[in-house]
């Protein structure tokens, strides 16, 4: 399990983070929503080793996270930052196979097979300096997996910032169901901030909804999204969509002011 007890940091002279509670366990996904400036990036980077709380404690699979070393941590987690960037004038699957841990050769059937479930494989002979966006994306993601699926480690987490933030509405929800597939086949923990909130409705497990700093409220998806607290937190009325046909579809569009 990833446990965040009591985590807390400045984010500048006003403004706090913390204190929040959270866990994220093996096959899950657990999405940070907020608006901007709440302090999802904040958190996510506490929870992945990339900045030291002030206050509380981080753990990963009972033991501190600040105990390990930078090669044991890789083993156990991997990052995709927001403004992640690729390196110029490689191959994809060159790329790709970069995520390995402490490997010096790829391990050709996984990486082939991480290639495949990440939609990434049409892609493995191009050279990075080709490539759109959205396909950057998808292979910056591809090499986070490659790199969890090249460990033995027994617990594995993924802790993502605004994947989908280069992605257009259909590319955003396959890669966010392949994430969630992902964590459910693998048994990895997934701790995404996602922005879009209809792709945390569809795919998220559980929901930590942050404002300001604090995290008002946590649980399991359906619980957490309802219209009233998302409006107070966000600052804007929205409208909640209910297919007919299906009762367990729903979707929020926010409305003029």
């Amino acid at each position: 399990m990833l446990e965040l007890e009591d985590v807390g940091r400045a984010l500048g002279p006003r403004r706090r983070l913390g204190p929040v509670s959270l866990t994220v366990s093996a096959g899950e996904v657990l999405a940070l929503l907020g608006p901007n400036g709440a302090g999802k990036t904040s958190l996510l980077h506490l929870a992945s080793g990339l900045a030291k709380p002030t206050i509380g404690a981080v753990r990963l699979a009972g033991r501190a996270l600040s105990d390990y070393t930078t090669a044991e941590l890789a083993a156990h987690r991997a990052v995709l930052e927001q403004q992640a960037q690729l390196p110029p004038r490689y191959s994809v699957r060159e790329v790709v196979a970069g995520g390995a841990c402490r490997q010096r050769h790829a391990d050709e059937a996984r990486l082939e097979a991480v290639l495949q479930r990440s939609g990434a494989a049409p892609l493995a002979e191009r050279l990075t300096d080709t490539l759109s966006g959205g396909e950057a994306q998808r292979v910056l993601l591809a090499r986070a997996c490659y790199q969890l699926a090249a460990s033995d480690r027994a617990e594995r987490y993924l802790l993502l910032d605004e994947p989908t933030a280069a992605l257009d509405i259909g590319a955003a929800d396959a890669l966010f169901a392949d994430v969630a597939a992902l964590a459910r086949r693998d048994g990895i923990g997934v701790l995404a901030v996602v922005h879009d909130l209809n792709l945390a409705l569809r795919h998220a497990d559980r929901v930590a909804l942050i404002d300001d700093g604090r995290c008002v409220a946590v649980g399991p998806t359906d619980e957490v999204m309802r219209a009233e607290r998302l409006e107070a937190v966000y600052g804007v009325r929205l409208a909640e969509l209910v297919h007919p046909d299906e009762t367990s579809w729903r979707a929020f569009i926010p409305l003029r002011r």
